[in-house]
């Protein structure tokens, strides 16, 4: 059996459609909730709003749908559904990973092909720990990911059901020289701490700051608790730099109004300097902040960092003004961008 990833389009109208219509024949639940959510009769509406695109978006991540094509068969056997990324209610049920087989193909081994095929769209976006969840008596689908390199972390009991919730490691797959910025996951959050004190580390030898004299510099206050807090109750979006299956840079975004947006904690590892990730990671903030429909970036830094103010100034950034704290031995220093529309 020839199998591979499709995106829902016209050309797949007639494959797709049968499979759901399958599917809601025999009365059951069609999985995953993606390729259900949607009225399909609706076919060019279904295609366009299938997946969701909102990084702000309160109810969705960010996600990919694929539908598996036998090409052998001219036929769609089942749907994979990627998350970019979890949030506190994926972390425990739902994963990365959400899939189902129509209930004529099943017991044919497609659930584990199709899972690998999943990896490999996991790759392509950066994810290299992939979390997948099952329940507890789905024996089947515990096989499929067992098969992909599941390994059994726990087994929570969510809304009266046991749930199954199996890591799948694919790091040791990762190619190097692959980089790209993605939203930052839930579970990630304890190495982004760790990037974030290392990085702003080097500010404070620089300026004889210590957590006696400095406890509330980022590179001291910053600790899991606070970005869990800043991403789960805030719900500031939070973005990491990936270089092959490692994090080398990170950025976060606080919404203050519907005009403006403050830029946060961007940091790079300080063996990852001087390649141009600093600059990728504000251009990714200008686009962001731009999708929001706002117009104005602002940022806070130390004012003396005269190299740091430079460099910010080099990308548009203007100065605002000064305020000097009790609890800090430096000036803050603020500035601003207008983003363009």
């Amino acid at each position: 059996m020839n199998l591979r990833l499709i995106r829902a389009s016209a050309e797949y109208q007639k494959q797709i459609t049968d499979m759901l219509d399958e599917w809601n024949a025999r009365g059951e639940k069609i999985i995953p909730y993606a390729v259900r959510r949607l009225d399909y009769h609706d076919f060019e509406y279904y295609c366009e709003n299938l997946e969701n695109k909102n990084f702000l978006s309160d109810e969705f991540v960010t996600d990919s749908t694929f539908f598996c094509l036998d090409e052998d068969n001219d036929m769609v056997v089942g749907a994979v559904n990627i998350r970019h990324y979890l949030n506190e209610s994926l972390l425990l049920d739902g994963g990365h990973i959400g899939d189902g087989v129509r209930p004529s193909m099943r017991r044919k081994g497609i659930a584990t092909k199709m899972i690998a095929l999943a990896l490999e769209k996991c790759k392509e976006l950066g994810i290299y720990k992939v979390l997948m969840v099952c329940d507890k008596d789905n024996t089947g689908s515990a096989k499929s990911i067992i098969n992909n390199g599941g390994v059994l972390e726990d087994e929570p009991v969510v809304d009266g059901i046991p749930q199954q919730r199996y890591w799948i490691d694919i790091s040791d797959q990762a190619d190097a020289g692959y980089e790209t910025i993605r939203h930052m996951s839930m579970e990630e959050i304890p190495e982004c701490v760790r990037l974030i004190r290392e990085s702003f580390q080097t500010v404070a030898d620089d300026f004889g700051f210590t957590v006696e004299n400095a406890p509330r510099f980022t590179a001291f206050a910053t600790d899991e608790g606070r970005l869990r807090y800043q991403l789960c109750r805030e719900k500031r979006p939070m973005f990491v730099y990936m270089k092959g299956n490692r994090i080398v840079g990170y950025y976060s975004l606080a919404l203050l109004n519907e005009a403006e947006a403050e830029l946060n904690n961007l940091a790079v590892l300080p063996e990852y300097r001087h390649c141009n990730i600093g600059r990728k990671l504000l251009e990714d903030c200008f686009a962001k902040v731009k999708q929001t429909g706002r117009t104005k970036i602002k940022i806070g830094i130390v004012e003396e960092n005269e190299i740091l103010k430079n460099w910010y100034k080099k990308y548009g950034f203007v100065h605002t003004g000064t305020v000097k704290y009790d609890f800090f031995p430096f000036t803050c220093g603020y500035m601003e961008k207008e983003i363009e529309g």
